[in-house]
């Protein structure tokens, strides 16, 4: 496999933050973070001063020595509820996974996209090209627009009029039929890929709540079109729905009355 460098200033700025973990000293000055990496002053200062910026360090106004900042935890908490919905929710991926026979997917918000963190795929089943960690659009997937239905209406205003790429002809590119869609899924609880990302495949998706009004991840069904409606006509939604309810409750001690009106 082929490897590349890594960039040096990115290795400073990290040698800097694991410092802290590898002695476990709570606080350092400049010049003690200087000396402590073998940095000259100048490049320890421009390094301090930018994680200073970006929250991963603070300065003690009283000494002026430099201490963890609160956003590494809060990268770290999310890094924990991110395992521990992989956790709970993998059982009833692989329970649906078995039932259907399709391929389940578990998806959070990343980055004005989404990005899958869980997947049992179907042996035997058309493959779906995704993987773990893969990144795609909130606007032509199921798990999408689940997650883009309770963003802020100044989160969603970003994604109707930004550029909303074209995958197939199905793909909603228009902002005003994406905002119709939108209040289709809050309506309905549940959203819908019909083959917008490839043609002859689609997923049926829903939200899993961790409070009123907030989407923490949602979980779909993809898999030949003629296989989920199949699937849909037989319960898949109604199914999806209590799993995604038995999620916030597990995960999030949030329980909500289940939606079981869709047409």
């Amino acid at each position: 496999m082929a490897t590349t460098k890594n960039v040096q200033s990115i290795e400073r700025a990290f040698s800097i933050l694991e410092l802290y973990q590898r002695t476990g000293c709570s606080e350092y000055s400049l010049k003690e973070i200087s000396n402590e990496l073998g940095l000259n002053k100048s490049t320890a200062f421009g390094l301090i001063n930018t994680l200073t910026n970006l929250g991963y360090l603070r300065q003690n106004s009283e000494n002026q020595k430099y201490a963890l900042g609160l956003k590494l935890l809060s990268l770290s908490n999310t890094v924990k509820v991110q395992n521990i919905i992989i956790r709970a929710a993998h059982p009833y991926l692989e329970q649906i996974c078995r039932k259907y026979g399709e391929t389940v997917h578990c998806a959070v918000r990343h980055q004005g996209g989404v990005i899958y963190v869980d997947k049992v795929e179907a042996t035997g089943s058309i493959t779906i090209s995704t993987q773990v960690g893969t990144q795609n659009d909130l606007h032509c997937t199921g798990v999408g627009k689940c997650l883009l239905a309770y963003m802020s209406p100044e989160e969603q205003e970003r994604i109707y009029t930004g550029s909303l790429r074209t995958m197939t002809y199905n793909t909603i590119t228009n902002s005003e039929r994406l905002r119709e869609e939108i209040r289709r899924v809050r309506q309905n609880g549940y959203a819908v890929d019909q083959e917008e990302i490839s043609l002859g495949l689609s997923c049926v998706a829903v939200p899993v709540s961790s409070a009123r009004e907030t989407a923490a991840c949602a979980i779909s069904v993809s898999g030949m079109t003629s296989r989920i409606q199949t699937a849909t006509a037989n319960g898949l939604i109604d199914e999806l729905k209590w799993v995604a309810s038995s999620i916030s409750k597990n995960v999030f001690d949030y329980e909500y009355a289940v939606p079981m009106d869709h047409p």
